[in-house]
């Protein structure tokens, strides 16, 4: 292939991520119009020692930790089901206790994180696991960070509450409302590792050679890769050593594994079948005008933030740079996940799926966001 091949490129800034040590390894899958144009392995499952799989080549169905892409792919998602079917409103305030955390917030105002609600709070370092209840407590207890609607501060707590949210309206648990009307419903839950879907309580000592080889370890919990000294969650995580088919997220973790936030893991193709049925109106029991509505940009000043979903920073510095259209919705998650749907792309919807490990040597290397501009950079022009 020549070097201005749209595809050798693609898989150029991936390999080149690999090389660079910006994650051990990744799947990138890009869909246009109907066709699946890319869909790659790069790299290695782990490279720490520390990590049983370490030096296992990554496959197209290798399942990563996805953290918050949990909160378009199942809360999100489950939220626009309940709107369509006039269980929820839009408008609705945020019901007690929650609301004592938000006084005056609505379900619109934590899907577009404008609720008042504080950013993040470190609910592990009191709360042993795995108790829900007490972490929802705390949140229900955190004192109001801002105005509501007076600016956009991303927040797990919103998204925590919305989890709890839809298990009081569906009378379910969060992970059973995900696997019954969403995963089931597109065909995601077969296998000996479903391609999407939570994974309460595991531990790596349980994780069982048929999963530890399919999953991506996240976090090696390595005292000697923080020199500063060790971070606040290595209390709590360093007794397994890995986070190897356990949740990353310490407050997702300690609320055992399944939260609104957090808490998901996928292959490629199980998040791109998700954002998929988004882009061609068929999330089911979705109606066509939620699923617009659910896409149109906030009106809370200098926000990108959707219901629920993200959209492109106006100057380029996102995580699509300026490459798919104002209209596109997306996010990120921290372990080093994206998915973006850009619904105006030319001759039909486009879905751009990025998953690596980029925390399993520490969380503080940043080198994934040029990573995923130029991916997704690449990834427009197939």
């Amino acid at each position: 292939m020549s070097e201005g091949d749209p595809w050798q490129s693609v898989f150029s800034v991936l390999d080149e991520g690999v090389a660079q040590g910006a994650f051990p390894g990744a799947v990138g899958l890009v869909w246009h119009a109907g066709a699946t144009l890319y869909h790659e392995a790069h790299g290695m499952l782990a490279t720490h020692p520390d990590a049983s799989v370490t030096g296992r080549a990554v496959e197209r169905d290798t399942v990563y930790d996805l953290a918050s892409l949990t909160k378009v792919l199942s809360t999100t998602t489950l939220i626009a089901q309940l709107v369509s079917e006039g269980r929820l409103t839009l408008e609705q305030p945020v019901p007690e206790p929650w609301s004592a955390a938000c006084p005056e917030a609505t379900l619109i105002d934590l899907l577009e994180h404008c609720s008042g609600l504080a950013a993040h709070r470190e609910y592990f370092t009191t709360v042993p696991p795995f108790d829900a209840e007490r972490v929802l407590h705390h949140v229900a207890n955190t004192p109001i960070d801002y105005p509501p609607r007076s600016r956009a501060v991303y927040s797990d707590l919103g998204f925590m509450i919305l989890g709890a949210w839809i298990e009081r309206e569906l009378d379910m648990p969060l992970m059973e409302a995900f696997a019954d009307r969403v995963a089931y419903r597109l065909g995601l839950d077969a296998g000996v590792v479903p391609q999407l879907g939570y994974r309460p309580l595991v531990s790596r000592a349980a994780l069982g050679w048929k999963y530890e080889r399919r999953i991506a370890p996240t976090e090696v919990y390595d005292a000697s890769l923080h020199p500063d000294g060790v971070p606040s969650y290595f209390e709590l995580r360093q007794s397994d050593g890995v986070a190897h088919g356990a949740v990353h997220d310490d407050n997702a973790f300690v609320m055992g594994g399944v939260a609104g936030h957090a808490g998901l893991f996928g292959t490629a193709e199980g998040v791109a079948e998700v954002a998929k049925a988004w882009a061609e109106d068929r999330v089911p029991d979705v109606r066509t005008e939620v699923r617009d509505r659910f896409w149109q940009s906030s009106h809370v000043p200098n926000s990108t933030r959707r219901l629920g979903f993200d959209g492109p920073s106006l100057d380029g510095t996102g995580t699509t740079g300026t490459s798919m259209s104002s209209a596109a919705a997306g996010h990120t998650g921290f372990t080093g996940t994206t998915v973006w749907i850009d619904p105006s792309s030319a001759n039909g919807p486009r879905v751009a799926v990025l998953l690596t490990n980029r925390v399993h040597h520490g969380r503080d290397d940043r080198r994934i966001g040029d990573v995923r501009r130029a991916f997704h950079a690449a990834a427009v022009r197939l």
